[in-house]
């Protein structure tokens, strides 16, 4: 055997094997990769977009510009349970489908308006169609997490409702009554 070619051949395949786990070829790439949850571009712009109709942009600023997006993806992958993360993202593939079967198209082809009429819908308690429960559970996780980092960030706890660390004024020395009650904030 020429001795060459064996040590060619060898340096071909090594370079194959190095060279094959960089190569992908699934359907769409993960895009965010996070303790429990891997996280691909569509279901970030999925998530984007549902925050944004959860809070959006008024006087103050809304949940997009806020990155509530990044802190529902972090709550999620930190604080729920493996089998809710897994309902989680079940519910978040299930979304689509579901809400083309209420309104007719996807969601990121439809507008605002249409978004919001069919998030109600789905939401209702008596819906038209039947929801899947994995879908229901996922819009109401995403939404109670995005209002929660609204209302817990640093914009609302300074601008909005300024969070006073000892509230109210402190006691006054004054002579106690033997015979009355104590009341250190009268």
């Amino acid at each position: 055997m020429d001795r060459r070619k064996a040590l060619k051949n060898l340096g071909l395949l090594s370079g194959s094997v190095i060279l094959f786990p960089t190569c992908d070829f699934s359907k769409e790439n993960v895009s965010k990769v996070m303790n429990n949850l891997q996280v691909t571009e569509t279901q970030e712009s999925l998530l984007k977009s549902l925050v944004e109709i959860y809070i959006p942009e008024t006087e103050h600023p809304g949940g997009l510009s806020m990155n509530l997006d990044e802190f529902i993806w972090v709550m999620v992958d930190d604080c729920l349970p493996k089998d809710q993360q897994d309902a989680f993202m079940k519910g978040m593939s299930l979304f689509e489908p579901t809400f083309e079967e209420l309104g007719g198209e996807s969601f990121q082809k439809s507008n605002q308006e249409q978004r919001t009429a069919s998030l109600s819908q789905m939401m209702d308690e008596n819906p038209v169609k039947e929801i899947p429960e994995e879908v229901i559970r996922f819009i109401e996780i995403s939404k109670s997490y995005a209002v929660l980092g609204f209302m817990r960030s640093e914009y609302i706890m300074t601008e909005v409702m300024p969070y006073s660390l000892v509230p109210g004024k402190p006691p006054v020395c004054r002579s106690i009554d033997p015979n009355g009650k104590i009341n250190i904030y009268a």
